[in-house]
């Protein structure tokens, strides 16, 4: 199912090397699961099998709060007189309650296993000859299922899974050291697929403009100001009275895509493809558009 991609109106003007202008925007690219609309989210209760649950967290929270985009808080994480740290299975009622999140976040379970290996590879004995040696590791994997519940509501919003997996260094004899790593790694994997299911990336996007299109400086006047908007109004009354330019018609698609209108964007990309035909920039640049929100031609 095609999912709109929304744009920030985050942008510059830049100078290539030979001179020509460019325009950089930033456009927010939409998780596979939908929240929404909720970017406050707790984490209220937590069940695992296992310790590696906290680096799952720590991974999970960095990841999910990274671009901006999300914020997300553990409640299940409290401070103790007596204890580094402890957890709750299940936040205290009134911290929902009294919470600001959109969205409450359910690790309804953590699990990971392990499972040892073996197998012939060569090494170097002590007098320099390569002989055979049988080496161990571990392989590991942590899995966590997810609910995503509306503060609003109380109904279940999303339910997602991050799936990790880990492996530690060949040795001779697989020790606690050895499984420790391999469990870090597959949390840590876990935890990263589990916020790219849910977190909306921004990808920073660069158009190089036409410089010979008419009226190019007066907008570029705009756009370096930021004043977008004027840029592209500029441009729109340009277009009666230079209906068959192709270089207006691109400039104007670019400014409309920052803007987030992908609409006018595309119908003016075409434009600029219809009139010069035979113009790579302008057929490419439609293109990567088209690739940038999913769209058919």
């Amino acid at each position: 199912m095609l999912r709109l991609r929304h744009v920030c109106v985050l942008f510059m003007l830049a100078a290539t090397p030979a001179g020509a202008a460019r325009l950089t925007f930033v456009r927010t690219v939409p998780a596979h699961h939908d929240l929404a609309g909720a970017q406050d989210l707790l984490i209220t209760f937590a069940i695992a099998d296992n310790e590696k649950l906290s680096v799952f967290l720590d991974v999970f929270i960095e990841q999910t709060n990274r671009d901006g985009t999300l914020r997300v808080v553990d409640a299940t994480r409290i401070e103790h007189s007596t204890e580094r740290s402890r957890r709750w299975r299940r936040a205290p009622k009134y911290l929902e309650q009294r919470s600001p999140a959109d969205a409450f976040v359910r690790i309804e379970s953590f699990t990971c296993r392990t499972m040892p290996k073996s197998g012939e590879g060569s090494a170097y004995d002590v007098d320099g000859n390569r002989v055979r040696r049988t080496q161990r590791w571990v392989d590991a994997v942590c899995e966590a299922h997810l609910h995503a519940i509306s503060k609003r509501t109380s109904k279940k919003i999303v339910e997602f899974t991050g799936r990790g997996e880990g492996t530690s260094p060949r040795a001779d004899v697989v020790t606690d050291g050895e499984r420790d790593i391999a469990l870090d790694q597959a949390a840590r994997y876990a935890a990263v697929a589990a916020a790219d299911e849910i977190t909306p990336r921004r990808v920073r996007e660069t158009i190089t403009l036409a410089d010979d299109a008419p009226q190019f400086e007066e907008g570029m006047v705009m756009i370096d100001g930021d004043r977008l908007a004027d840029a592209r109004r500029i441009w729109e009354r340009a277009v009666p009275r230079n209906t068959n330019s192709a270089a207006l018609h691109f400039n104007l698609a670019a400014v409309c895509e920052a803007l987030g209108d992908l609409t006018a964007a595309e119908h003016n990309y075409l434009a600029a493809q219809s009139i010069a035909p035979k113009d790579a920039r302008y057929r490419r640049e439609y293109d990567q558009f088209r690739r940038r929100y999913g769209r058919k031609k």
